[in-house]
């Protein structure tokens, strides 16, 4: 009877890790009998909140004193992971197609383990968890933490297991300080063989959940080029301006009515046009009206902006401070001229010199003041006027994020790595100040990585260069290009030039697979291709190019960093070193404005992103992963993304069959 009992209390356990994640807790209610009184009910509570725990009827207890279980943990990742993917998409790449367990492209990965298969509760999360970690760190990643051929899914977990799964939060360049990087944020804390129980790992999750709520994974990277200047987020978009109460008639009604069909998407011509007459019979809510005019989409952007002026206008006319009320006026300014660039170039000046006036109605150094600043500065910026940008942000850079962030990325832009290391030093951020301590630390480690570009670069030069030393290697890869699927093989032989392709692929329009067959004679810019369709084979020239990132390829990683302003990333984990690397999409597109494509003119490049998994004994890359996202003045959408593994032990011999060559004639 006792092992019957035991076995239906475990049964529970799992049930409350991984019952639907949609039944999440409501706020104020208590959804397990036993944590009222536990010190960890609040982050319990909260973890229930955001679907880490499961609740409803069948699962009335957590058991917070229980120790949990490595399974457990690494559904905690998983789902952790799902709600917010895309903090770790710069360096993950990961697709929402791939984070769900599925490869780009024919072929499903797999779990090294013998004891989790398909029929496990746990196989979901752990194969989820074993590709992000494969990701990150390259292959068999999860057995650096887990090692053997067994997972051990019920063993308890340790408390520096977990910290070596956490650390991919962290953004700590070296995997092996996972225990003291995680200890340092505060996240776990005991003895690195304690066991985790469950109540602890709520605790674990509630900080990192804190920890996330701050644009924090390398605050100073802008991958897709649509980060810098950052601007505050505005939580509230549609405020009413004043209190209303539910039974609003007259006036007071159309006003609210207005706003609430602006806020869902209802207006029409009407709803501004009841605005109008509010402004013009001399509406008390003067600010409001002013405000939603603005967003009259019938309006020319003139008008617009006139308006939005207009409802600054009547903030300072009531003569209460309110700096959100200030920062949502000022940033609805911001985003009016952001759309008026096209077309009016100077706006941003205009813009200034408009906001300078209202700038003298405040109390420098104010929270007012820099709810007003932080856009002064960012229009200062897209002004052109980089040195005015710095001296606003650096005024207070000491207690304000966004400005503290801005202020360090275009020091370090400008080569001003130095600078910006001076200034994070004497910043002393009070206790109380956890946002602002969190990113001067995280900003501090990733200066550090700055200055580490060149080194990164030449490790990653030098490894390239064995790899085109070597007398030949095959690659294995699967890519996904415009929704055409790709597996292949290729056979690289260096000393005769010639590379033979074979695979197949799948074209978005048919259903069955085609064969791919083709040989390249590099030394020639010669390319060999089997037509399946007509059934021959056809010789065509490599000299020009297709896409854009074909250019960017012929670039050695020197010239990409110097020319493109490529940013490099470089982690190590077990026996792999990892580089990332990211190149905005304007200056790609700057640099293809003169280069003839075969698909046309490159009008914008939203991703271009690289990882090399190098091997840190042979210095010879294993694996490649990209990509790449690029936009053409035919309106043409091209994504490419795919993965490539390298085998470097087999000796490669290719060469090119006369049949072919006579063939193709």
């Amino acid at each position: 009877m006792q092992k019957k009992i035991q076995a239906l209390t475990c049964a529970l356990l799992v049930c409350s890790l991984l019952a639907p994640m949609h039944a999440k807790a409501e706020e104020y209610y208590l959804p397990y009998s036993d944590i009222s009184k536990h010190w960890a009910s609040h982050s319990i509570l909260k973890g229930a909140y955001y679907g880490l725990f499961a609740t409803g009827r069948s699962v009335t207890k957590f058991y917070p004193n229980r120790e949990m279980t490595r399974a457990e943990f690494v559904a905690l990742m998983d789902r952790f992971f799902e709600l917010g993917q895309m903090h770790l998409y710069p360096l993950t790449f990961l697709s929402e197609r791939e984070a769900f367990g599925r490869g780009e492209g024919f072929d499903e990965p797999y779990l090294p383990y013998r004891d989790v298969d398909r029929l496990n509760w746990m196989y979901g999360a752990t194969l989820r968890v074993s590709v992000l970690l494969e990701r990150l760190y390259g292959p068999g990643a999860i057995q650096e933490i887990f090692p053997g051929d067994q997972f051990l899914p019920n063993k308890p977990i340790t408390r520096e297991e977990a910290a070596r799964l956490l650390a991919i939060y962290t953004m700590e360049p070296s995997h092996s300080e996972a225990w003291k990087t995680v200890t340092g944020w505060g996240w776990l804390g005991g003895k690195p063989t304690d066991k985790l129980k469950r109540g602890e790992a709520a605790e674990v999750f509630d900080k990192l959940i804190d920890f996330m709520q701050t644009d924090t994974i390398l605050p100073l990277l802008d991958y897709d080029g649509q980060k810098f200047p950052m601007v505050p987020e505005i939580r509230e978009m549609f405020p009413l301006f004043s209190p209303y109460t539910d039974q609003v008639q007259g006036d007071d009604k159309t006003y609210v009515d207005a706003v609430e069909a602006i806020r869902y998407h209802e207006d029409d011509e009407e709803t501004f046009h009841d605005l109008q007459k509010l402004a013009e019979a001399g509406f008390d809510n003067k600010v409001g009206v002013h405000y939603y005019l603005s967003w009259d989409p019938s309006s020319p952007l003139e008008d617009n902006l006139e308006q939005a002026y207009l409802a600054i206008d009547a903030y300072f006319a009531d003569k209460v401070i309110l700096p959100d009320t200030l920062r949502l006026l000022t940033a609805n300014v911001y985003d009016i001229a952001l759309q008026m660039e096209a077309d009016d170039p100077g706006i941003y000046e205009k813009v200034l010199a408009k906001l300078s006036a209202y700038e003298q109605k405040i109390k420098p150094g104010t929270t007012e003041w820099e709810a007003l600043a932080v856009y002064q500065a960012a229009m200062n910026v897209k002004a052109g006027q980089l040195e005015e940008a710095l001296e606003r942000y650096r005024s207070f850079a000491s207690r304000h994020p966004v400005a503290l962030t801005n202020l360090v990325f275009y020091l370090t832009q400008t080569e001003r790595l130095e600078e910006a290391k001076a200034f994070l030093a004497g910043l002393e951020p009070k206790r109380s100040e956890k946002e602002m301590q969190q990113l001067i630390r995280l900003l501090a480690q990733e200066l550090a990585t700055l200055e580490q570009q060149s080194a990164t670069i030449r490790q990653l030069s030098f490894a390239m260069n064995r790899m085109e030393n070597l007398r030949g290697y095959q690659v294995e890869g699967e890519a996904v290009l415009s929704g055409y699927l790709m597996k292949y093989s290729q056979k690289i032989d260096r000393q005769s030039e010639t590379v033979q392709t074979t695979g197949y692929y799948q074209s978005p329009q048919k259903l069955v697979l085609e064969k791919w067959e083709s040989y390249t004679d590099l030394k020639n810019d010669l390319q060999y291709d089997w037509n399946e369709d007509q059934g021959k084979w056809e010789k065509s020239r490599t000299s020009s190019m297709e896409y854009m990132h074909e250019y960017v390829e012929q670039l050695s990683y020197a010239e990409r960093a110097r020319l493109l302003g490529a940013r490099y990333y470089k982690q190590t984990f077990g026996e792999y070193a990892i580089i990332t690397e990211w190149i905005p999409g304007d200056s790609i597109v700057a640099a293809g404005s003169q280069t003839s494509l075969g698909r046309g003119k490159i009008k914008r490049v939203p991703v271009y992103m690289n990882k090399y998994y190098i091997d840190r004994d042979s210095d010879l890359i294993l694996r490649h992963t990209w990509r790449y996202e690029e936009v053409y003045d035919s309106q043409e959408y091209v994504a490419y993304a795919g993965t490539e593994t390298y085998q470097t032990q087999k000796d490669v011999r290719v060469s090119i069959p006369q049949a072919v060559k006579e063939a193709a004639r």
